[in-house]
């Protein structure tokens, strides 16, 4: 993963070299803040492979317990994946403000917990605020109709 990632960040770092150069008011130029961040990331790869090249590797389980200890530590983030493809085809369909504010109430009660009725409230209260709040910038701020 951490080769990967290196791989990828050395892929960008090579292609914002085509971003266009700073202008006179300009000190820095656009490309800036990406390889700033690539910098970031490619410190944090290369961090994860040294410590994963440190670490003594545990012993072998069966590919069938390997695939089951996947997905049950991955399951919160499968789940979101797939309420987030389940938004993006329902969003044309049903609208940003209602599919929206399902979505945030769907995925913050994956992530937050749903067992106390304080989260309950935080999570409508969020969910309703943020997604009104969004759409008025959008709307009367920038002029952008959302669908």
């Amino acid at each position: 993963m951490a080769l990967a990632l290196l791989l990828i960040v050395a892929v960008m770092w090579v292609e914002s070299g085509s971003i266009a150069p700073p202008t006179s008011w300009q000190p820095y130029g656009s490309a800036l803040f990406p390889r700033i961040l690539l910098v970031v990331i490619g410190s944090f790869s290369l961090l994860i492979l040294v410590r994963s090249l440190l670490v003594k590797a545990p012993e072998r389980a069966s590919a069938k317990q390997l695939v089951a200890e996947w997905f049950k530590s991955r399951r919160t983030i499968l789940a979101l994946f797939l309420l987030f493809g389940l938004y993006a085809a329902l969003l044309p369909a049903v609208g940003y403000i209602a599919t929206t504010i399902s979505f945030l109430v769907a995925s913050l009660a994956l992530l937050m917990g749903i067992d106390t009725r304080r989260k309950w409230i935080i999570n409508l209260t969020l969910s309703v605020t943020l997604t009104l709040v969004i759409f008025v910038v959008f709307r009367y701020g920038l002029n952008v109709w959302l669908p």
